[in-house]
């Protein structure tokens, strides 16, 4: 696996770029296609699981046009202070409107800049903040520009707007087996339940399920990491559609299985609800967002763009310039339309922000940029149940990728996506976040092209990458050396599939081809997917002429310390192959750490490290973070100008410089790992 991982990277380096043009559309799938009816048919597992309906994701339930709302108030900017109150008290005006339709009306931003040094609130149902040439400039404390949602002032990432529900009615699953896909079960009773009422599945954590799962066996540094607690629960909600006896046809396919031989003996409990009073019909339109760029890790970036913690809303034609951590989809049934995100500098270090969070259902990502090394272009949250998409979009960037990242999500559509330097990634991600394990099961990536994909199924389950351009890549999960993952369902790779989107087939065979064009589509062809040709950020590798490339050039880099208050100093001067810059550590340190993150399985056997203002360190250690393990590989009591080792190959995740003595601060210039044949 290294040795090809090491070739196909050699490749890509010395060639410098990479074109991928889609080839003729003559790849065939079983799993969704054409019957002689055009109607879409599907092939199932052994257990009856199919590729889901993703088609109910997006504003209203998909295929619904985004509406134009009336402008009730329009705002100029002031020219000198703070313009939050004014935009703020146009948006109260407007909030206290009666409802007509469900909407109350506009607020109008006018040409020019506005400078906000807090969050503009929106916390009433029916109200759209409109721009036209108009630039948010975010100054001030940290905050996020816009927040969306009744009681969602507070805005750490991961947090949602308090959604309790009251059970009314309750009954459970009576089937051993209920497959993902389905829109059918049977219950034990349909009493008290009634066509039109919303309903939550509850799918409860059982220790069965985490050990079917192996996910109880994850240690780091030998404390056992907790992946899902048996006190956790999945909620899925959906509406009763028909009711025949005791069998339910929802509006929905499930997103996830449902086996009783894992499950505590009470079941998968299926109750009405009662939601609470969630605002809905927002919508944000025309604005550039924008703060100055800023070199930092995200953790200490100050500003973010728009949270939407409500229901069936919109963002639509919005620039957000240098936000981290820049949209939260906390809600469901949210489009994000047209939103282009810019990060100027490549997030620093090894822990990366999400620039389209998903922490709600039934959510919809289309026609959206992304540009910035080094982060996530795409996410999910913990336990969160699809369908939700991500269609026609471009994402740019070195280090970046879309990846679910926390504990268990299902029902993610990747549809003719192009990620020009990263990966799509459907994975086991083991002990990383204390424990994330497995991400996503019933995952799709559709006639997509991306640099590299990760697709694994969990046990019982299933992900696909279907019609896909791109390297397959292998590992086991993260940082264990075994044993290897296979790969997941990999069909038609190398060669698009004819069903050009799997999103608008679905959406045109349940609503007609109609409800193609509501959301802005002509039709399902090629014509309408303009991101089909791509090319790789130029890579000009550190090369070192006696021990080859330097595989740390440019790697993520965690320090526990860094001189002054700016990156003139910061870790990742290290690792730019320019011998005037270095990493520098603060006066008082006691002891200096600098921890690389190879951001995969890389084969190693030779380092190389510099100091900058002469011999200044006294002792030291290497270690290679290696099955949830960290490896001594090197130590001494002097570095200099030039030091050179070399040791036996290994597999290296991270690698960690500890610096336990020295006469006066630790510099660095030079930071070099390799694998010398």
């Amino acid at each position: 696996m290294n040795k090809l991982r090491r070739k196909t990277a050699l490749f890509l380096i010395f060639m410098g770029f990479f074109t991928a043009v889609v080839q003729a559309q003559n790849g065939q799938t079983q799993w969704v296609k054409y019957d002689k009816n055009k109607k879409l048919v599907y092939k199932t597992t052994a257990t009856g699981d199919q590729i889901m309906d993703f088609s109910a994701a997006g504003y209203k339930g998909g295929g619904v046009s985004l509406p134009t709302i009336a402008t009730k108030i329009t705002v100029s900017p002031t020219g000198t202070g703070d313009d939050t109150p004014a935009i703020q008290a146009a948006i109260d005006k407007v909030s206290r409107m009666p409802l007509h339709d469900g909407f109350r009306g506009a607020v109008q931003l006018s040409p020019g800049i506005f400078t906000c040094a807090g969050s503009i609130l929106i916390s009433e149902s029916g109200v759209v903040l409109r721009g036209n040439k108009t630039t948010i400039k975010m100054t001030g404390a940290p905050h996020t520009a816009i927040v969306i949602g009744r009681g969602n002032t507070k805005v750490a990432l991961g947090s949602t707007e308090n959604s309790e529900q009251m059970v009314q009615s309750s009954t459970h699953f009576t089937e051993t087996y209920v497959a993902s896909g389905a829109k059918t079960f049977t219950v034990a009773s349909a009493a008290g339940f009634k066509v039109g009422d919303t309903i939550a599945i509850l799918k409860p954590i059982t220790e069965a399920w985490v050990s079917f799962m192996e996910m109880d066996n994850m240690y780091r540094e030998g404390k056992k990491q907790t992946w899902l607690g048996p006190a956790r629960q999945e909620i899925t909600k959906r509406i009763i559609k028909a009711i025949t006896g005791n069998r339910f046809t929802v509006d929905v396919s499930l997103a996830d299985s449902y086996s009783a031989k894992f499950l505590n003996s009470s079941g998968v409990k299926v109750a009405k609800i009662k939601l609470l009073n969630r605002i809905s019909n927002v919508g944000v339109e025309e604005l550039h967002i924008k703060c100055e760029p800023l070199e930092s890790a995200y953790g200490n970036a100050p500003y973010a763009g728009i949270r939407v913690g409500a229901d069936d809303c919109w963002v639509k034609n919005v620039f957000a310039e240098e936000t981290m951590n820049t949209t939260v989809l906390a809600g469901d049934r949210i489009t994000m339309q047209k939103v282009k995100i810019k990060h100027t500098y490549t997030n620093l270090g090894a822990s990366k922000p999400a620039d389209f969070s998903l922490e709600g259902s039934q959510n919809l990502i289309d026609r959206c940029e992304v540009t910035g090394g080094n982060t996530y272009f795409v996410w999910t949250s913990s336990l969160i149940t699809g369908p939700n998409v991500v269609l026609n979009s471009t994402f740019k960037g070195i280090g970046s990728r879309i990846q679910p990242h926390q504990r268990w999500a299902t029902g993610l559509l990747v549809d003719n996506c192009t990620i020009a330097d990263g990966n799509i990634d459907f994975m086991n991600r083991g002990i990383a976040g204390s424990g994330h394990g497995w991400t996503m099961a019933w995952g799709v990536a559709w006639n997509c092209i991306a640099k590299n994909y990760i697709i694994q199924n969990p046990p019982g389950t299933v992900n696909w990458a279907i019609g896909c351009i791109g390297t397959k890549e292998q590992t086991a999960r993260l940082f264990d050396s075994q044993p290897i993952i296979a790969d997941g369902n990999f069909d038609s790779h190398g060669k698009p599939v004819a069903i050009q989107s799997l999103y608008l087939a679905q959406l045109a065979e349940r609503l007609g081809s109609n409800s193609l064009k509501n959301i802005g589509y002509q039709a399902n062809h090629r014509s309408e997917f303009q991101n089909k040709k791509i090319e790789l950020t130029p890579f000009n590798p550190d090369h070192d002429p006696v021990m080859g490339i330097n595989l740390a050039y440019e790697r993520p880099v965690n320090t526990n310390s860094v001189r002054g208050t700016t990156r003139q100093f910061g870790g990742e001067r290290a690792l730019d192959s320019d011998d005037k810059t270095y990493w520098a550590v603060n006066d008082g340190i006691k002891q200096a750490t600098f921890e690389v993150d190879m951001e995969g399985p890389v084969m190693i056997n030779a380092l190389k490290i510099s100091e900058a203002l002469g011999r200044r360190i006294k002792a030291y250690k290497i270690e290679v973070q290696l099955d949830s393990k960290w490896i001594l590989i090197d130590e001494g009591t002097t570095v200099g100008e030039n030091k050179m080792v070399k040791f036996p190959a290994i597999t290296a995740w991270k690698v960690k410089l500890t610096i336990s003595k020295f006469d006066d601060y630790p510099t660095l210039k030079k930071f070099g790992l390799y694998f010398v044949q």
